[in-house]
């Protein structure tokens, strides 16, 4: 099972509905993940506030709500 997979597999145990994965950068903590759900033709469904996984070698850390938000702003993301 490669990476991706594996974070889609932890997100779901963890309860949440995704079936995309994007890596978004790293920090001390480890890979930052953000999860998304896209819909048949690869369009991102509404989800609300991000999801995100820190993934350092097998451990994941589902992040939501405020401090997802806080730790996307620390990342210098583009459009």
């Amino acid at each position: 099972m490669d990476k991706i997979a594996k974070i889609l597999d932890y997100a779901q145990k963890m309860g949440e509905a995704a079936n995309h994965a994007e890596k978004i950068g790293a920090n001390t903590d480890g890979v930052v993940y953000a999860l998304s759900l896209l819909d048949d033709h690869g369009f991102a469904l509404p989800t609300g506030l991000p999801r995100l996984i820190i993934a350092k070698g097998e451990n994941y850390n589902l992040i939501t709500g405020d401090d997802a938000l806080t730790l996307l702003d620390s990342f210098d993301l583009e459009e």
